[in-house]
């Protein structure tokens, strides 16, 4: 068994150092919008297909997180907490159908990270250095309230449009979950895939509801065919999550 003394290390390029699997603690709130298919699949690499949710339908989370641990702490490793802003494309490895549900069959779901800002410059360097994920400096405020979950986002690489998304809390209560799930990233050319497992408090609500609201950047729009109705919600208040290493899956 590996303890944390035995976990490797990591140098990023701002002198930070980082242990694997990263440990974090955070609040997050978010949605799902459905998307056109096709748009998704013309910005995702070749080995992954967008998830289909209907015919020529498929769909996409965009999610605030609000940073209260990023790493152990032990000995100096970490990094301060941030904010971040992910725009994620459900995709599929490995599937020889594009047809909804048969989809699934013998593939792996996971996320295809598409565009990722963040607060600070420790926070790019972490995950443009270790997974590839698309990270960029940017002005966002996470703002986690009695009603929900607010996120403003200007700068980056859409220019001086910016995101604005207020995500009600679901009615229902909040349950104890514990999911292992897979995001995708290129990273030196190659495909990678990387496990988290997500742990905490979370409620889900489907449909749109009353107080939810979505404003995205014209140019992000079009480029993933976005409808901005909410087809679902995600909150959680207290949540904890294991990154760990990449896998590739090409090259």
């Amino acid at each position: 068994m590996t303890t944390a003394d035995e976990r490797p290390r990591t140098q990023l390029s701002t002198g930070h150092t980082v242990e694997l699997p990263l440990e974090l603690s955070f609040a997050m709130g978010g949605v799902t919008v459905p998307a056109r298919r096709s748009r998704l699949e013309a910005v995702l690499p070749d080995d992954l297909s967008a998830l289909a949710i209907a015919p020529g339908i498929g769909c996409v989370t965009v999610v605030g997180i609000q940073y209260h641990r990023v790493g152990g702490g032990r000995d100096g490793t970490g990094l301060e907490p941030y904010d971040e802003f992910a725009v994620i494309v459900p995709a599929v490895y490995g599937s020889r159908t594009t047809l909804p549900l048969a989809q699934l069959a013998g593939s792996e779901l996971g996320g295809y990270v598409h565009w990722l800002p963040v607060t600070t410059e420790p926070s790019v360097a972490l995950g443009r250095e270790i997974w590839g994920y698309p990270k960029e400096r940017a002005d966002i405020t996470v703002t986690d309230g009695p009603d929900g979950v607010r996120i403003v986002v200007e700068g980056g690489r859409y220019g001086d449009d910016s995101v604005r998304l207020e995500a009600a809390r679901p009615r229902l209560e909040p349950r104890a979950r514990d999911w292992t799930m897979a995001s995708y990233t290129r990273k030196d050319g190659n495909l990678l895939r990387t496990p988290a497992r997500i742990r905490g408090e979370m409620a889900i609500g489907l449909g749109p509801s009353i107080g939810t609201h979505l404003e995205v950047p014209s140019e992000l729009a079009r480029e993933l065919g976005l409808w901005q109705q909410p087809l679902a919600r995600l909150y959680g208040s207290a949540v904890r999550a294991c990154l760990f290493e990449g896998e590739r899956l090409d090259g």
